[in-house]
């Protein structure tokens, strides 16, 4: 076949298919192609045998050429069955005169099934196997998408299937989790949504508005269902009618889209068939619809150009502000809980289970389940995602930070951050940032972290030989030259059937599904923010670019803020130490009081009761307070000296004698300038017992004596 086609060259209409022949090399133009290719046996699939594309119309012959080409540049291994059937296939319907397309390209997945199924029905009479239609599958896969693309002389986004390992085009961050899953614009049904659509994402793709993962895992699906929800139209280009009606109908796509059922795309989405639609997820699709009705708006131009003049013509500004009006406000959520945070009690148990992932399939290991019960289960046989999983409850990282990790991952540390480690063996780990361009993306590791890489990479020398790994860890088939990164759905999967076994709970019997793998992020930065961490020490561990959004991971814990509270030494307002345990029904329930935390201290009033006192808490028994209060204390009193020196003043020049010390008012500001100098006087002779968390003083432990004076303020009359 390369002699017959050695007389096509260049002209001004040449199919830009033979540009692509032109760079083939030799040994890959067949027509039988297998002589003279190193390492046949090792990019094939099929051993020693050829493929064989004799008797096949010119084009047809050169694209399968090409594309059993790409297969082996792109590491995975040329289909040699697959393409040979494909071929007998055709050659018999070139004999029995059968119509099919001349050119791969021409020919959609349908129309090779078809005509697969023609070819077993009138050769063997009977149905098609399913490895058969597995391996025609293949060929029109992948290798289909890189010969579209490569042939398409228009814009990147004019393409019915978007992949970017299939084509380059496609703009991509330098760590993009998703760079190896694609999306299909084909999916949309109405041909008038599916090109704006195509235009827009692929407009805002190419200038950074939108990343890939949002683009093909977020918007793509919004838009998808958009469309299905345009088939119970008469006619769906009703929505892009009135725009006076635009609210109405953007009102009935919310009611359409809270429907679970409604929603779900895939098979594999039906185990979310009984659960509630977020509001959240509703406003995504809303949001999206929106945004493409304003950006054609605001383009009418080019979309004149590229879309023609109907129906786009019709949308205005007023389309896109009926539907943004119907994104709902949700309500505000308190930042600081615990709900995404594993308790000590789940995490004893995940160590004691992971070893299950990494043993081999014919292997079985005793476990014991959440819930006491010991079963025997067999391996995963995935050892990659055992370490990965370690990574991210050891180091706090994003599942695709250390899924897309480069395999140079680690680098040394300069010696004052060894001398400051105090002799632990520490490293720098450079994680994949795929998230916020402008925050950090190494942190420091210890010794425990890096035994765990170094065990990942020794396992890609035993498993890739020969090869410089590209990334940590690794898809393990169709992977030859190791530029893959372990796919996100699969470690999903893995995580989600490892936990349907092992049933991990936490201290209240709640289990902890694995596969949300960004709750041990939560748990991470909540522990090291227990430790005293400063916030921007934590945003810089956590990778963020704000101290507000490092704040939303922290969880605030019902434990550790009572621990927190009592291991502080609280003073009454004479001075007297106030002992507390977490038997204290009544300094428990002061969590949960926000009347009950004051400028300069607490207030323990029991929760049931109420104050009488106004403001005046320096003479009340209720009243505590710690060291961390002493600046607002120091303030108190020099104002209140300040305060009784004006007013004694004031009112000798006023009466010509001094005020009273009986007098109502003075009273109670000289009982204030008591307790707030008994209070200071002992925070000052006491430091350390005022200081919070460790190292405090040893707070008294029996009741606490309190003389109250009841006689010494008593106004008496003359």
């Amino acid at each position: 076949m390369a002699g017959e086609q050695r007389h096509l060259h260049a002209a001004d209409d040449e199919d830009p298919f033979w540009r692509l022949w032109r760079e083939l090399p030799e040994p890959w133009k067949g027509p039988v192609i297998r002589d003279g290719i190193d390492d046949w046996e090792k990019i094939t699939e099929n051993g020693d045998r050829s493929i064989d594309l004799t008797g096949l119309p010119d084009v047809i012959a050169a694209e399968l050429a090409w594309m059993a080409h790409w297969q082996a540049m792109d590491g995975t291994r040329s289909s040699v069955l697959g393409t040979n059937q494909f071929a007998n296939i055709v050659r018999r319907a070139i004999r029995d005169n059968h119509p099919f397309p001349m050119s791969i390209r021409a020919m959609e997945w349908e129309t090779a099934a078809a005509l697969q199924r023609w070819f077993y029905a009138t050769r063997w009479g009977r149905l098609i196997p399913r490895g058969s239609v597995a391996r025609l599958r293949v060929i029109f896969r992948f290798s289909r998408l890189a010969l579209l693309a490569r042939c398409s002389d228009g814009p990147w986004w004019t393409l019915d299937e978007w992949h970017p390992r299939c084509d380059p085009r496609i703009p991509l961050a330098e760590h993009e989790p998703q760079a190896h899953y694609g999306c299909s614009p084909s999916r949309i049904t109405q041909p008038w949504l599916r090109e704006a659509v195509k235009w827009c994402l692929g407009t805002q793709l190419e200038a950074g508005t939108l990343r890939w993962s949002t683009v093909s895992q977020e918007r793509m699906r919004c838009f998808a269902r958009f469309d299905r929800w345009l088939e119970t139209f008469t006619d769906p280009l009703d929505v892009l009618g009135d725009p006076a009606h635009a609210v109405q109908l953007a009102a009935a796509f919310r009611r359409w889209d809270t429907d679970p059922a409604n929603r779900l795309l895939r098979r594999s989405e039906q185990r979310f068939a009984q659960q509630p639609v977020h509001p959240r997820l509703v406003n995504d699709d809303l949001r999206a619809v929106a945004e493409l009705l304003a950006f054609v708006a605001a383009n009418p131009v080019e979309a004149r150009q590229i879309l023609g003049p109907n129906p786009w013509s019709r949308v205005t500004d007023a389309h896109a502000a009926g539907w943004f009006r119907q994104v709902s406000r949700i309500p505000h959520q308190r930042e600081l809980n615990d709900e995404h945070y594993v308790d000590d009690h789940a995490l004893a148990q995940i160590p004691a289970a992971l070893p299950l992932l990494g043993l081999a399939r014919d292997e079985q290991m005793l476990l014991t389940r959440g819930d006491g019960q010991q079963v025997t289960a067999r391996g995963f046989d995935d050892p990659q995602a055992m370490r990965m999983i370690l990574l991210q409850i050891l180091t706090g990282r994003r599942a695709s930070e250390i899924r897309t990790s480069r395999f140079e991952c680690l680098s040394p540390v300069p010696d004052r951050a060894v001398d400051a480690a105090e002799g632990e063996q520490i490293a720098r780990f450079h994680y994949a940032q795929s998230k916020i361009d402008i925050a950090p993306d190494n942190i420091l590791v210890d010794a425990e972290v890096v035994a765990v890489i170094e065990e990942q990479r020794q396992w890609l020398r035993d498993h890739f030989p020969g090869i410089i790994p590209r990334h940590l860890f690794l898809q393990r088939t169709g992977n030859r030259q190791g530029d893959k990164p372990y796919p996100s759905g699969t470690y999903s999967w893995m995580l989600r059937e490892f936990s349907k076994i092992v049933k991990i709970t936490d201290s209240q019997g709640k289990p902890i599904g694995l596969s949300h793998t960004h709750r041990f992020r939560h748990t991470k930065l909540t522990r090291l923010a227990e430790l005293g961490l400063p916030v921007h020490v934590l945003m810089r561990y956590a990778g963020h670019a704000t101290p507000s959004m490092t704040m939303h991971y922290v969880a605030a814990r019902q434990e550790h803020a009572e621990q927190a509270f009592l291991a502080t030494t609280k003073l009454r307002a004479d001075g007297t130490h106030v002992s507390f345990s977490r038997d204290d029904h009544d300094s428990l329930h002061l969590f949960n009081r926000a009347d009950r935390f004051l400028p300069h201290g607490w207030c323990l009033l029991p929760p049931l009761q109420t104050c009488d006192k106004g403001n005046a808490c320096l003479t009340c028994s209720v009243f505590v307070t710690d060291a961390s209060h002493q600046s607002a204390l120091e303030r108190q009193l020099t104002e209140t000296e300040s305060l009784i020196n004006r007013s004694t003043t004031a009112f000798q020049e006023r009466h010509g004698r001094p005020m009273p010390e009986d007098n109502v008012w003075l009273l109670q500001r000289r009982a204030e300038h008591a307790a707030l100098t008994k209070l200071l006087d002992t925070l000052h002779s006491k430091p350390g017992c005022a200081v919070q968390g460790a190292g405090c003083g040893a707070v008294p432990t029996g009741s606490v004596p309190l003389t109250l004076d009841l006689v010494r303020h008593r106004r008496t009359r003359p």
